[in-house]
């Protein structure tokens, strides 16, 4: 059975000190945004938090990283740009009238979606406001793709711009909930929704192309790794589809809401409002897609964090 290609290692627990709504890992290294206001910078090896960055003014709901850069997005309506060696914060981008849900980063360009209904476009280096698309409902997922910028809306629509000119291309319809997270792989926008849902759509025609059902509450985070997507849900799982056929391969249980996944070779990191941040290694078995490379066959914390260590999923 396919439920059986998938191999499943025990998960560890960061904890952070407030619920953790968005997570990004590069190299060695996880950072977080949490409702505390802060920034953490984590060790993904031993669950050590090397840095605390302390700016923002509300909910730090959104990060990305580019290169040596942590770029967040906060309820405090500002977007800010993080040294990710020295924990500087280097820039403030002000401009949005409500939350900053969602930041992207592509290039030179910083995408930003906000509960003010508008898209904005940042050049890194001169901090301008290049463009400002207006939505007509709160945005709360942004992505870039080449010239194009893709936000997903509370109305449960999902909408396509062009970047140089401003012009909406196309609105896409079918979700019947909040669109909460947006994904692009090759020609493909993956999206989830409070409907319970992932719908994968083509850009070009804009048609959708597969829903995948299986949520029993709203799926907040979606990401794709090759042809798999991995979707967290606030039913309390994590389940990773195969894209292709649409087929739900396996669903990780969880023990609280999953507010953000994110992929970093074959860990699959998320997080909850509980506090916690959960890194836990998959692998196919051999043979199987050649997707994820082996399974990570030891993955220990120091032992002053080990008191604190929960095994979730129980696999």
């Amino acid at each position: 059975m396919l439920e059986q290609q998938i191999q499943v290692g025990k998960s560890k627990v960061i904890i952070s000190t407030n619920w953790v709504s968005s997570v990004f890992a590069k190299d060695n290294l996880i950072i977080s945004g949490s409702a505390d206001n802060t920034i953490s910078i984590c060790d993904i090896n031993n669950g050590l938090c090397l840095k605390i960055l302390k700016g923002h003014k509300n909910w730090v709901r959104s990060v990305f990283v580019k290169d040596n850069l942590i770029i967040s997005g906060s309820w405090d309506k500002t977007i800010k740009i993080w040294d990710i060696d020295s924990g500087e914060c280097l820039k403030t981008l002000e401009g949005h009238k409500d939350y900053v849900m969602s930041v992207f980063v592509k290039d030179n360009l910083i995408i930003s979606g906000s509960y003010d209904k508008t898209i904005r476009i940042w050049d890194i280096d001169s901090e301008e406001c290049i463009n400002r698309l207006e939505n007509n409902d709160y945005i709360n997922s942004v992505c870039i793709k080449d010239n194009l910028a893709i936000s997903g809306l509370c109305n449960g629509t999902i909408k396509i711009w062009n970047i140089n000119t401003g012009e909406c291309l196309k609105t896409l319809a079918g979700h019947t909930n909040m669109v909460n997270s947006i994904f692009v792989k090759d020609n493909r926008i993956i999206s989830g929704s409070c409907d319970n849902t992932i719908r994968i759509w083509d850009i070009d025609s804009g048609e959708c192309l597969k829903t995948l059902a299986g949520h029993i509450n709203g799926v907040m985070s979606v990401l794709v790794k090759d042809n798999l997507a991995i979707s967290g849900s606030y039913d309390n799982t994590i389940c990773i589809w195969e894209l292709t056929s649409g087929l739900c391969l396996k669903t990780l249980k969880c023990q609280g809401s999953v507010e953000s996944v994110f992929m970093k070779d074959n860990l699959i990191i998320s997080c909850y409002w509980d506090k916690k941040i959960k890194i836990t290694p998959i692998s196919l078995f051999p043979g199987e897609f050649g997707v994820f490379q082996s399974v990570i066959n030891s993955f220990k914390l120091t032992h002053h964090l080990e008191r604190e260590v929960m095994d979730y999923l129980g696999c």
